[in-house]
């Protein structure tokens, strides 16, 4: 995959230098070494690695990690480290290493349980795993060139994987209690007031959530998708075009209370 597996250290009198320079503190973390009551070992990070740019293994280009943030931070996959192209997608979209681990998963293993992908991610907690989930299932909302999602949900497994691995997608399905699909247009709606520049604390406050929230909700309905162009079902409260003139109209109610 092209990770670095092993560390290019300072000399040792640098190193201290800077361990003492950080008060033998990790920069990223926070937790203290043993010289300062702390039980972490600490090391040393390169910032910059191209000696064109600085002089690598002066204190200046170094920082204080503890070894697992300093394991998590160098062995980062990139979109390179991909077994597949996806080039014109990266540079659309803002991948994160997450999604890198998560995609070369999926494609390595086949489809996944939220859990399963949980554990080989670089120390996600799982309400950032499926938000990342939701961000990859939602992608090609954003990216012209794909007429399909990077990766699915299984309706039945519960299970994710790349869209060929799926046998029935959650994405733009009507679900069948009328109760769910009024969350399911809830969540549409705190979507498309959020894309339609209201801003995340107002949207918040109007839907009785936290404002941390909202980013998961958003994330969520971008990527199941409510086909509103399915009136002919008993659920679909709704047609595309009442929906999006409700939209509008509390667009300009927040826009005119905020004036």
């Amino acid at each position: 995959m092209g990770r670095n597996d092993g560390y290019n250290t300072f000399p040792t009198r640098v190193r201290e230098e800077i361990l003492d320079r950080d008060r033998y503190q990790c920069q990223v973390c926070g937790r203290l070494g043993p010289e300062r009551g702390g039980n972490i070992d600490l090391e040393a990070h390169h910032m910059q690695e191209d000696p064109d740019l600085v002089d690598r293994d002066h204190p200046d280009n170094g920082t204080t990690m503890c070894i697992p943030c300093h394991h998590l931070v160098t062995h980062r996959m990139t979109v390179d480290d991909l077994p597949f192209d996806l080039d014109g997608v990266a540079a659309e979209v803002n991948l994160l290493y997450k999604d890198i681990e998560i995609l070369t998963y999926l494609y390595e293993h086949g489809p996944a349980t939220t859990s399963e992908i949980r554990e080989v991610t670089s120390g996600a907690a799982r309400t950032s795993i499926i938000e990342r989930l939701w961000t990859l299932m939602s992608v090609d909302r954003k990216v012209d060139s794909l007429d399909e999602p990077l990766i699915d949900k299984d309706l039945d497994t519960d299970e994710w994987g790349y869209p060929s691995d799926i046998g029935r997608t959650v994405r733009c399905r009507i679900p069948e209690s009328e109760e769910e699909m009024m969350d399911r247009l809830r969540d549409e709606l705190l979507r498309r007031l959020l894309d339609a520049g209201v801003s995340r604390s107002t949207v918040a406050l109007f839907f009785g959530r936290s404002r941390r929230a909202t980013f998961y909700i958003s994330k969520r309905a971008g990527a199941l998708r409510i086909p509103f162009d399915d009136d002919e079902h008993p659920n679909m409260v709704m047609d595309s075009d009442e929906f999006d003139e409700v939209v509008d109209q509390l667009v300009r109610l927040f826009q005119e209370s905020t004036a």
